[in-house]
């Protein structure tokens, strides 16, 4: 339907004619021309009464001219005599519908576009004539293609066309449309400038029995200056219009969070620098989708969540609702991030993050680490604020989601509200503070303190990152205290209080995989506003999140099938270092290898017994007076386990260069089972570790055993999360869990 306001219909797309530069060419296939038949007696109009009747003054005969070719010459229009002229355009009154003529023409074309090609074709015959030029009995199948058609003829002229008068009959048919120039018309409360001048130039459309529309009235002069340049037409407010292909183009590009310049930077690239709309065009059009977007928001949000639920049947989301029923908080996560959850939910960070949403709610997403060393993202969640109680919903639900198992570990930030959360429903979780948050502001507070002393930084940075045990930590902060003079500097007062909290030896023997900070949730939450616009709706940013979690597991697919197609190669090649090479993934096997080159630092010195070794660093004697130089090892050989007073393999499961130096020592050919966490090989996602590499003391009933409980647990999960929707579910997962239970005792 055309705009009533003009601004945003037309057509863009540009093309050249002979020496003109047109712009509607992609328009020439939907407009229809028929011409008035020879037998003007045949011609007839149907019959309407207008709301508001026009004086039969208001529309003179001669007011009716031929189009605009000559800018100061001007002629009656040759399609129709004067008289049939005056009998076809007089006043509009009943008598003059029942007397008018039936029919426009007899014959009728299939395609405008033919008509349309007519018309060029008579252009570049005779560059006089004015292309698209409207005439008297031209036919269009709808009042649309006729606004279109002008708009083509206004383009070629240099002027702009909106929507004038339309008339109803009896039965509230609209018979007759007007489209008028833009500047027709007197502005009676403009302040400083107006456009309108009183031009007369128009069209009249009328509606014949088939219901397809005949041109009733042409005007083609105009009383003020035309515009000429196509860099000004494209200003003009009906030839502000972008294309359907375009608009789907920008409406993507938008989505996917390409700013406004340089979604223009692109379509300048794409028409050659000459984008056929402005900028102005452009900026409102992607308000448009933006407050598109807005509408319905989580009734969208909901449709989004059955599709997803229809394509992934273990997606699930909650939503909590306030006392107004208005959404307060909201959480859902996919099939595979539960499945991944089981395997890698030990260790997880949690952090909020915020300007993802035009609500302003802060978004916080549960991130864990897979046996590739990448991301995973387990779930998100939106937040109206960031109360404990809020918090203690969220903690609450994604232990729901996940089948009731909690992490081993969880990291976040200093927040006050979290904390309480976590101690409530979290009280088999080890709780630490992100490292990261404790000491951003180290630079601010002792900045003097790195200007003055050149070594400060490298002491800090080995005191924070690089001790391994509670002795050497201790003695490391009261050497640094001491040879800076920071003895009453209230930052390392304040991180001192609370170093069991986020100092690495603190909690050496607690599973972080490796993590001492929320840099994953917070480099999560980085990556996701490059696929999330700054002030995007609900629906949309549900939608985006999506994304973000398809190339996530695109990344972990690649990932698994570069470990199980690519071999590694071994660093010095001892027997030890090939099972590693063999049962861990590519980038856990790095890791090992970097322990592995700390290996030329140690010996062996003590051998007390069988059961308890010492291990010294063969250059302690540089190295700092804190620093620790001897680990004692201690071996359980009932359990086959090597334990390190550097807790290395306790925080991250991977046995440490200090253990490395002691098994080759003895000979020792395989990393023993005990000290292979199944989370970082190549099997972790499988029921048993397979054939070629299992544990010797693993027979295959056990394997199947094993297999067994895998699919019934996560069918239980299932079973968990589908059945606590309300009582109702909940009374029929009971029976069947009853009996169940019946048949298979009956079995045994």
């Amino acid at each position: 339907m055309p705009n009533p306001s003009g601004d945003q219909v037309g057509c863009s797309s540009v093309a050249f004619l002979g020496n003109e530069q047109l712009s509607y060419m992609e328009l020439l296939s939907k407009a229809e021309l028929e011409p008035i038949p020879e037998n003007e007696g045949e011609v007839d109009e149907m019959g309407f009464i207008p709301p508001n009747q026009l004086p039969e003054e208001s529309i003179e005969t001669d007011a009716f001219y031929n189009s605009y070719s000559n800018k100061n010459d001007c002629s009656y229009s040759e399609a129709v005599s004067a008289s049939n002229t005056s009998r076809c355009f007089s006043s509009f009154n009943q008598s003059d519908a029942e007397s008018a003529p039936q029919e426009v023409s007899s014959a009728k074309n299939d395609n405008l576009s033919e008509t349309t090609e007519a018309s060029v074709r008579k252009y570049c015959e005779d560059k006089s004539y004015d292309m698209f030029k409207p005439e008297i009995g031209m036919r269009f199948d709808t009042c649309e293609d006729a606004y279109k058609f002008y708009n083509m003829y206004s383009w070629v002229l240099g002027f702009s066309i909106r929507c004038g008068d339309n008339y109803t009959n009896t039965k509230k048919i609209r018979t007759n449309q007007e489209y008028k120039c833009q500047r027709e018309g007197k502005e009676k409360a403009a302040k400083f400038s107006t456009t309108r001048c009183g031009c007369k130039a128009m069209i009249r459309l009328a509606i014949c029995d088939d219901s397809t529309w005949y041109v009733k009235a042409f005007v083609g002069e105009h009383n003020h200056q035309l515009v000429e340049s196509c860099g000004e037409k494209k200003h003009l407010s009906s030839h502000r219009h972008i294309d359907g292909h375009t608009k789907e183009w920008i409406r993507h590009l938008r989505e996917n969070n390409v700013s406004l310049s340089r979604v223009n930077l692109v379509l300048g690239s794409v028409f050659g620098g000459n984008v056929p709309f402005s900028k102005k065009t452009l900026r409102t059009f992607c308000s448009s989708i933006a407050s598109d977007a807005l509408k319905d928001d989580v009734k969208k949000t909901m449709e989004s969540f059955r599709e997803m639920i229809s394509n992934d049947p273990r997606f699930v989301f909650s939503v909590q609702l306030d006392d107004n029923d208005n959404l307060k908080s909201l959480m859902w996560t996919s099939g595979r991030s539960r499945s991944l959850y089981q395997y890698f939910g030990d260790a997880v960070t949690f952090d909020t993050t915020y300007d993802t949403n035009i609500y302003k709610m802060p978004f916080g997403m549960f991130v864990g680490v897979n046996n590739h060393f990448q991301s995973v993202i387990f779930a998100g969640v939106l937040l109206t604020n960031e109360t404990s109680v809020d918090f203690k919903w969220a903690f609450e639900e994604f232990i729901a989601m996940m089948g009731g198992k909690a992490p081993s570990t969880i990291l976040t930030d200093q927040c006050l509200a979290m904390t309480i959360a976590i101690r409530e429903n979290l009280k088999k979780t080890t709780h630490r503070w992100c490292k990261w948050h404790v000491l951003r502001r180290a630079g601010e507070a002792l900045g003097h303190v790195h200007k003055a002393h050149k070594t400060f930084a490298g002491d800090f940075n080995k005191l924070v990152n690089h001790m391994l045990t509670i002795e050497e930590f201790e003695n490391g902060w009261e050497h640094i205290i001491s040879k800076y003079g920071l003895e009453d500097n209230p930052f390392m007062i304040r991180a001192y209080e609370v170093r069991d909290k986020w100092a690495k030896p603190y909690f050496k023997e607690v599973f972080c995989a490796r993590m001492t900070s929320t840099q994953r949730s917070e480099s999560a939450n980085h990556v996701l506003k490059v696929y999330v616009p700054s002030k995007s709706s609900i629906n949309m940013f549900v939608k985006q999140y999506t994304k973000l979690i398809d190339d996530r597991e695109k990344a972990d697919d690649e990932a698994e099938k570069n470990s199980s197609q690519r071999s590694t190669e071994v660093l010095v090649g001892y027997p030890i270092e090939k099972h590693a090479a063999e049962i861990y993934t590519p980038s856990v096997f790095k890791l090992f290898k970097i322990e592995l080159r700390k290996l030329a630092s140690y010996v062996l010195e003590r051998n007390n017994g069988n059961e308890e070794f010492e291990v010294m660093h063969v250059d302690a004697v540089s190295r700092d007076s804190w620093c620790k130089v001897r680990y004692r090892i201690e071996v359980n050989h009932s359990v086959g386990s090597y334990e390190c007073e550097c807790g290395l393999f306790e925080h991250f499961g991977v046995i440490c260069c200090h253990i490395i130096m002691l098994m080759i020592n003895k000979g020792i050919t395989t990393i023993p089972d005990f000290h292979i966490m199944k989370r970082w090989t190549k099997f972790a996602r499988d029921g048993f570790f397979g054939l070629s590499h299992r544990p010797s003391n693993v027979d295959m009933k056990a394997i199947s055993r094993t297999v067994r409980h895998k699919r019934l647990y996560m069918s239980s999960l299932d079973l968990v999360s589908n059945g606590q929707y309300d009582d109702t579910t909940t009374d029929i997962a009971m029976k069947a869990i009853e009996k169940a239970n019946k048949d298979i005792a009956a079995y045994k």
